[in-house]
This record gives structure tokens, C-alpha cells and sequence, in this order.
């Protein structure tokens, strides 16, 4: 399903269903996570769906440290060239719903108050400080009274660009007497919390992962009983092994870890499918969704450093399968039978059933 070219069939499905709806907006690793408010939830006038932004480059070239060091340009043109054209999208959304219930179409009002009649971007969620998740050039486009959630270099750079008006810091999952614990945070909805997988082997923190959780039903205090992984450049698995141990059950609806295995010298930077075999069967998500496999066009000095092993999930399955059979330690291959792989193209979007 394509957003732009399906607009009524995915909104109609998303909100009867009332599911999340995932939709990819570029080749590598910019994503819009559509969320449908749950019923008896507070909400803006004249709104039904809560639309989280995460990691967005759409457009330009993005610079590590220096061009001379490292530049790279998009292959595959974004889905949505600027955020005002993804307004317009999402904003044709809303007034889909609003036809097919006779509801008015009121000016929008944000959460706090402000009046807002273009954005319908509710949240920002940055994964890490790289300007392939932390675009300058993407982020200024976007209304500064949006709230954003980004990781604690990421929320440092972001805020010393004085646009947004409030940036904060995903915190880490915590751990106590009760269990593994996901704070809730003021500037997101009661039914909405975001927080971050770390690990004390990853200094830098390159390896780690987001966590939303979100309950859809508003039943219980403690609900939060779905959730998204996502992970851009993998996560070890053993890091997500407190997942079973939250003190809130939590269901992983989708792990997002891409499928290409990426190193600069001998440094890994993307883990690749292997890795995520082993990380979807600690998460046991419904949906395995590659992200940050996009080959870009590249510039300076990384360019010859760089070395990229593609997988596909055939290949990977089956290299699994030979060194099962050669007795290396792995789990079958029917631990992961009853997950449904996507590989979506720029402007994909998949419902989360």
C-alpha cells in the first residue's frame, strides 16, 4: 500500500481497525508511525490519528563531521520531498475522517493550546546525532511548537539550533524491585511512552534501540500493552532480553532492524540480518521491518573504508540453516516462522494488525 496513492483505503483501515499504520518515506530510515487516538482519549479538535515522525531526511546531501570524511546523498527520491508536503497528506487524512463521520472540520489546536492550522505532526523521535537521523535541513521545516523526543547527544545538537521549543531526552528503561520500567514523560499522551535500550559494551551508544509503547485501548492504568523496536543499526539481542521482564507486559508489534551487514574498517556499524534473526526472537514481534539499507550515493574519505555485505532474508535463513546443521549454536528456524518480513519501498506503508 502506497500512503499518497491509497490515502482513503488507509486511513478507513487504520481507524475501523484501529491499528497502527507504518509507512516508510524514504529508502533508508525515515519513518511516519500513525497512531489512531484511543476511544475516550483526550485529543485536539477535529483530530482522530496521532502521527509520530522518526529519523526524517528527505531531502540533500547529509555531512558526517566533514564532506571530505564522509557525504552521502539519497539513490531513491523520498516519498514526501518536505514536511509541508507531508502536511498536506496528512492533513487530507484527517478530513477523509471527518467526510466519512459528518464531523467539523475544526482548526486544529495543539496540546498546548496553540492554534495551528497546518501542522499535523504531533511528535519527533531522533535515534541518534548523524545527520542521516538528525537532519538539520528536515527538522527546521517543522513546526516549533512540535515536542521532541530525541537521544541525549541528539537532544544537545538539536536544541543548540534554538527552533524547537521543547527538546527532551529519551530516557533509558529503568530496572527496579518490580521490574523493567518505561517512565512516562509530560509532553506525550497518558496512553504513549518512548524510551531507550542501551548497553554498557556500547560506550557510544551506536548499537541500542527505541522502545514505544502504546495502548490503543486505553483499558488500564498499566496497559501499554503494544509496542514498536526500532533499531536502525541493530541492537544485540542479549540487550532486549529485559523486554519479558517489564513490569508492564508489553507485545512488540513490530521490530525495525535492517538486514545489510555494514563495517567501516574493522568497526561493525550495521548489524545486519544474522543479528537481527537472533533480536526477533527475544522480541518475538509480529512484523520484522529492514530499515537503513538504503546503498546512497557517498562521497570522501568512508567511501573507501566502507564494506557492505547485502542479505537478503532468504540468504540469511539459510546460512543460519547450514550452520545449524554443522551443530553452531542457533535456534531453529521454527522460532521465526510466524513473522511477517517487509521490506517497504520509499512511500510503503504496512498496517500493524
Amino acid at each position: 500500500m502506497r500512503l499518497k496513492d491509497d490515502l482513503e483505503g488507509a486511513v478507513s483501515d487504520a481507524l475501523q481497525l484501529g491499528r497502527p499504520l507504518l509507512t516508510h518515506l524514504n529508502a533508508d530510515t525515515s519513518w511516519l508511525l500513525t497512531l489512531p487516538y484511543p476511544a475516550g482519549a483526550t485529543r485536539p479538535s477535529g483530530r482522530a490519528l496521532f502521527n509520530i515522525l522518526i529519523d526524517p531526511w528527505l531531502q540533500g546531501a547529509q555531512t558526517d563531521y566533514f564532506s571530505w570524511f564522509s557525504k552521502q546523498w539519497h539513490v531513491i527520491p523520498s516519498s514526501m520531498q518536505t514536511i509541508a508536503e507531508l502536511n498536506v497528506c496528512l492533513r487530507a487524512m484527517e478530513r477523509i475522517i471527518q467526510s466519512q463521520h459528518c464531523a467539523p472540520t475544526d482548526e486544529a489546536t495543539n496540546s498546548r493550546g496553540e492554534s495551528d492550522a497546518s501542522n499535523r505532526i504531533d511528535l519527533v523521535i531522533i535515534s541518534h546525532e548523524f545527520t542521516d537521523h538528525c537532519n538539520r535541513k528536515t527538522l527546521r521545516e517543522i513546526a516549533p511548537s512540535t515536542p521532541v523526543f530525541a537521544t541525549k547527544a541528539a537532544a544537545r545538537l538539536i536544541s543548540s539550533w534554538r527552533h524547537f521549543h521543547q527538546v527532551n531526552s529519551i530516557l533509558p528503561c529503568s530496572s527496579s524491585k518490580h521490574g523493567w520500567a518505561i517512565s512516562p514523560a509530560d509532553d506525550l499522551p497518558s496512553w504513549l511512552r518512548i524510551a531507550r535500550i542501551t548497553s554498557n559494551r556500547d560506550a557510544m551508544y551506536f548499537h541500542s534501540a527505541i522502545l514505544i509503547t502504546f495502548d490503543l485501548m486505553h483499558s488500564t492504568d498499566d496497559g501499554f500493552t503494544e509496542g514498536l523496536v526500532y533499531t536502525p543499526h541493530g541492537i544485540n539481542a542479549d540487550d532486549l532480553k529485559p523486554l519479558s521482564l517489564a513490569s508492564q507486559r508489553i507485545t512488540i508489534l513490530a521490530l525495525l532492524h535492517g538486514l545489510h551487514d555494514i563495517r567501516i574498517s574493522r568497526k561493525q556499524l550495521n548489524l545486519g540480518a544474522h543479528n537481527a534473526l537472533r533480536a526477533q526472537r527475544v522480541c518475538r514481534s509480529k512484523y520484522w521491518v529492514s530499515t537503513h539499507d538504503e546503498v546512497k550515493k557517498a562521497g570522501g574519505l568512508v567511501t573507501h573504508l566502507l564494506s557492505r555485505k547485502v542479505w537478503t532474508i532468504e540468504d540469511s535463513l539459510r546460512e543460519e540453516k547450514r550452520r545449524n546443521e554443522q551443530g553452531d549454536v542457533g535456534s531453529a528456524l521454527a522460532d521465526i516462522q510466524d513473522v511477517h518480513f517487509a521490506n517497504l519501498e520509499s512511500g510503503e506503508s504496512l498496517l500493524l494488525q
